[in-house]
């Protein structure tokens, strides 16, 4: 009986469909750093437009890209693009912005610590850092593991994430945690009925977070 005392309740965050529309409100009229801004390669100018970097850039007074895909960073410059190469744990970019976007990128990251220092250098006073990351026990990840099956994981992700491990990394680089949402995509009926009865199984972990008053 003492070990079920100790347990507590899963986290209790909104759940949302969409992984960008609170963050896109966030850009509305702001100076914007989208860091890790390709995603994916873009043939055209047309699958350019498809991206997330390009509605950002829509809805901001002011939007910088930064990616280390270089290939790509020249093809999306050539289409016209604000954007430049450059790896997000070393940026100096010589401004300040009202909010830093790094949705699946922390995941991606050698040393995220870094990563979180710098984006402190780059906010302003106010402003905020908007992270999406996969939740280390979805639905998907979390059902593998009870049936004994290897989860299907990103090859070129370092780490995985969930709200505890999250805040404690973004505690102790100044920040902390001013809005939390889980977020899914609900495709299939079955996933679907199970993250809406219980959120934190989740595909997605969304933290909009502000630096802490020294």
């Amino acid at each position: 009986m003492r070990l079920f005392r100790r347990w507590q309740p899963a986290d209790q965050f909104p759940l949302v469909r969409s992984k960008f529309a609170r963050i896109l409100e966030l850009c509305d009229g702001k100076d914007v750093l989208d860091c890790g801004c390709i995603g994916d390669v873009a043939e055209s100018v047309e699958e350019a437009k498809q991206a997330t970097h390009e509605q950002i850039a829509r809805r901001a007074k002011y939007c910088l890209g930064i990616d280390i895909w270089k290939e790509e960073v020249e093809k999306r410059k050539a289409m016209g693009y604000n954007i430049v190469y450059g790896n997000v744990e070393t940026m100096a970019l010589g401004r300040q912005f009202d909010v830093v976007v790094a949705a699946d990128l922390i995941e991606h990251l050698a040393n995220p610590g870094l990563f979180l220092e710098r984006c402190r250098e780059h906010l302003r006073d106010g402003g905020l850092l908007c992270i999406v990351t996969p939740n280390a026990h979805s639905l998907n990840t979390s059902a593998k593991a009870l049936l004994g099956v290897r989860a299907a994981i990103n090859p070129k992700h370092t780490s995985w994430y969930d709200p505890t491990t999250l805040k404690q990394l973004l505690a102790r680089h100044g920040f902390r945690a001013r809005e939390e949402y889980w977020q899914d995509y609900g495709a299939k009926e079955f996933a679907k009925l199970a993250v809406r009865l219980r959120p934190n199984l989740a595909a997605h972990y969304i933290v909009i977070a502000e630096g802490r008053a020294s």
